[in-house]
């Protein structure tokens, strides 16, 4: 059973250099790039706790941003780093998100069909698109403002304004609720677009330093109150767990 996942699992995680489109990230390190020097001048004004307004929207507090484009300015950055200072990520790094996108995803045969409609919003590499195909779900596929490039798992677009068709997804799938530039309108869109009966799975970084990242774009005092925020557009809650510093929930439209 899911031989296809564990086999490439091995792969990523022993193959020299990398595995498949991990591997030709690695190209794109540049050794020059000094990042306190290099900076997208939109990183000097938001970077970890700087940059966020003083007032909040009931349970949630926002990024200062001028505009969205500053929004969008920022968001892109943060593979843009990744790559230069690193040249995407570790063998290890990678198996250990195969392994958590698999505990996440290895509920969903019982809901789901194989020709399920599944989205991964601000997917940037597209690790967690890879897991759903290896697991069976060939129609998996991810957005993000910036997929890096030649990504065959990811195609450029905006979690914020989606070009899906009215009720033509099966699940949507994030962990970047707190990358979002209004997170009310956001899960609005993602109700536009489910089927009546369609999945949400949401993944949240609840560790106290998370609050305050250097890209998270809306941060909330706790996973309770943002339970209770999801809750006042998803009422069916079909699990929730916690999972060292994250927890997930699956919740299901009316």
């Amino acid at each position: 059973m899911h031989l296809r996942f564990w086999f490439k699992t091995a792969l990523h995680r022993f193959t020299p250099g990398g595995f498949g489109y991990m591997r030709t990230l690695r190209r794109w390190r540049d050794p020059r790039f000094d990042l306190a020097r290099d900076a997208h001048p939109v990183r000097r004004k938001h970077h970890g706790r700087g940059g966020w307004r003083r007032d909040r929207q009931g349970p949630l507090r926002y990024r200062d941003y001028q505009d969205y484009q500053e929004y969008v300015d920022h968001q892109r950055q943060k593979l843009d780093e990744i790559l230069k200072i690193r040249g995407g990520f570790s063998n290890r790094e990678v198996t250990a998100y195969r392994l958590k996108f698999y505990r996440r995803f290895r509920h969903l045969r019982g809901l789901l069909p194989a020709g399920a409609r599944i989205l991964c919003c601000g997917a940037r590499q597209g690790t967690e698109v890879e897991v759903l195909r290896d697991l069976g779900y060939p129609h998996a596929y991810g957005i993000d403002l910036n997929p890096g490039p030649d990504n065959p798992f990811v195609r450029p677009g905006d979690f914020m304004h989606l070009d899906e068709a009215d009720r033509s997804l099966d699940l949507i799938y994030s962990n970047c609720l707190d990358h979002a530039f209004d997170l009310e309108a956001m899960l609005d869109e993602h109700l536009r677009v489910l089927k009546p009966g369609g999945y949400v799975l949401y993944d949240v970084n609840c560790a106290e330093e998370a609050i305050g990242g250097a890209f998270e774009a809306v941060s909330w005092d706790s996973a309770e109150d943002l339970l209770l925020f999801l809750l006042r557009r998803f009422p069916r809650l079909l699990r929730a767990q916690r999972e060292e510093a994250w927890i997930w929930f699956l919740l299901q439209r009316p």
